[in-house]
Order: C-alpha cells, then structure tokens, then sequence
C-alpha cells in the first residue's frame, strides 16, 4: 500500500503546479495499478483510528502556520506511534503543516472531519447536511480535493448519503488512515522539520 500511495503522490505534486483555482483540484483519481479495491481484514481489525476521537480546540487548523511550538518531549512522543501524534492537538497542526507543503493534507483534512462528525453527532437535517459537505468535498467523483480511496469504498459511500448515519464515512476513513500511517506519518518523522521540533527549535 505504501508504494501505491507514493506513486499516487508523487503523481499529484508534479500536476500541483498546473493547478488553478478553478479547477479546485477536482477529478477522480484513479488507484496506481497493483493497489488494494478494499481494505484488508488487517486494515479493519486495526484499533487505532477508533481510539483518536475528539474535537481539535486548542489548535488553528485552518491555518497551520500559526500551530505552537511543542516541547522537544511532546515532539519525541510522536515518535512512537501515529496514534499519540492525532491524539496531541499540537501534533495535529504541525503534521498538517508538514502534509501542506507536500501537497497531501486532503487525507488529513478528510480524516479530520470525519473524527469531527463522529464526536459531534449530529442528527436529522444537520447530520444529512454535514454528510453532504464531506461527500462532497472528498469523495464525490466532482471532489474538491478528493482523496487517495478506490471506487468500491467510492461507491458505498454513494449508496448511503441519502440516508446517511455517522458510521457512513468508517471504512473509508480507516483506509485513510492506514495510507497516513504508512506514509506521510513516516516521511514526516524523518523531515528536517520534525527534527528541528525534536530539538527544540522548531
């Protein structure tokens, strides 16, 4: 998964420059060949994404730029997993910071919102209207900024966002999140700029 994830980058920063602002970056990417059409039972038995949960308070995600400095300890605890750098606000903003500057924050920015609607659980009307926005920010085929998941989960999702419930982005998220974890999560600890965090001078 991790070399279909890199050749897929890879591919979105060399078109990155000839985006505009009118193409928002839409289009369906389709999966590199030899990639995964579902998660595998590895990927759905995997308890990390379930125990991330929580709303972002205390940190701007909007704007990573303006994300507090951790302490060299916080920074170094990232280090052990994936899971304490999520669960850390601060950890938050600077792997988005980071993903920014790889044009590859959509993961992140749909896993967040994601973990959002699942905290806040909404319902009726609002929960119909949240759901739409994520629709169709990441997944639909006309996605804003689309992300890396293949066309069985694609369509899944289709099939229940008339009559969504809070469960309706699940497996898609955790496919998400495995591509984060094998990827960007491990290029950003070997970063120049997670090692200036871990020295304290970030």
């Amino acid at each position: 998964m991790l070399k279909c994830y890199n050749n897929l980058q890879n591919s979105i920063r060399r078109k990155a420059s000839r985006r505009n602002d009118s193409t928002g970056g839409r289009g369906d990417k389709p999966s590199p060949a030899g990639c995964s059409a579902t998660p595998t039972p590895e990927e759905r038995q995997d308890p990390g994404i379930w125990g991330i949960t929580g709303v972002v308070e205390s940190q701007n995600l909007t704007n990573p730029s303006k994300a507090k400095k951790p302490t060299p300890q916080q920074a170094k605890k990232w280090q052990q997993s994936i899971d304490f750098l999520l669960e850390d606000p601060k950890g938050r903003a600077h792997f988005k910071k980071y993903l920014k500057t790889q044009y590859a924050s959509e993961n992140f920015d749909f896993w967040t919102a994601v973990d959002e609607l699942k905290t806040k659980k909404p319902q009726g009307e609002k929960l119909k209207k949240e759901t739409r926005e994520i629709f169709e920010n990441y997944i639909s085929r006309d996605a804003l900024y689309p992300v890396n998941i293949n066309a069985k989960l694609r369509v899944g999702i289709e099939q229940m966002i008339e009559d969504p419930n809070t469960e309706i982005f699940d497996d898609a998220q955790k496919y998400v999140y495995r591509l984060m974890k094998d990827g960007p999560y491990m290029n950003f600890l070997q970063d120049s700029y997670f090692q200036t965090l871990i020295g304290g001078k970030g």
